[in-house]
């Protein structure tokens, strides 16, 4: 009985493993990180603001590189 039991643990563990094991963190295409070091930086003005905001809405894996750039920028430690 603990043999099948501990199977079925495994099984249900594999099917679900990748959102055990996290995701890669992936840096955005050259365009994008400008603009987005550019918002890190304070420099856009309300339209670019705004696209960012949207693209962030959209994409939000890129939220932690924005995070990474800003602190980046201020000279803190990740």
């Amino acid at each position: 009985m603990m043999k099948s039991e501990f199977a079925t643990l495994m099984t249900f563990l594999e099917r679900f493993q990748p959102e055990v094991v996290g995701h890669a963190e992936i840096a955005p295409a050259d365009d994008v990180k400008a603009k987005l070091q550019r918002f890190a930086s304070g420099a856009c003005n309300e339209a670019e603001r705004q696209e960012l905001c949207d693209l962030l809405r959209e994409k939000p894996d890129l939220i932690r590189w924005l995070a990474k750039e800003v602190k980046r920028q201020r000279g803190e430690a990740e």
